[in-house]
């Protein structure tokens, strides 16, 4: 007879690879161990600062999370006009060129760890 057990372990840290070992008995002591290993989800990062420099440019500063050990980031710039734009890397600071005057930008940043991203909070918009 086979009966399902669920179990819930919420980890602590983010961004952090836990191993995980289930042990499985009867009643007369007979059984096994299943070990399974598993990364959980990393944090988001913060835009710390956005900055709108002449001629057209936007400086973004994130704040990396916590444990931000082998993540990437992504930030996808859309405006008002439907143009999207995309900055990628292991930096903390990124430079987008050639923005359009007077249109609105919004700002959204993602840290990944090669196998689950988080998106940021924060959209920010940014007016020329």
């Amino acid at each position: 007879r086979r009966r399902n057990t669920t179990a819930l372990y919420r980890a602590p840290t983010a961004n952090t690879e836990y191993n995980v070992t289930v042990v499985a008995f009867n009643k007369a002591g007979d059984g096994g161990t299943v070990t399974g290993a598993g990364r959980t989800r990393p944090e988001a990062p913060s835009i710390s600062s956005l900055t709108a420099t002449l001629p057209y440019q936007l400086n973004i500063t994130l704040t990396a999370p916590t444990e931000s050990a082998s993540l990437t980031y992504q930030c996808n710039i859309s405006s008002t006009e439907n143009d999207v734009m995309t900055v990628n890397g292991t930096e903390l600071e990124y430079t987008v060129e050639d923005l359009s005057p007077n249109v609105n930008y919004t700002v959204e940043c993602t840290s990944s760890n090669g196998e689950d991203s988080c998106n940021s909070d924060m959209d920010t918009i940014i007016n020329y």
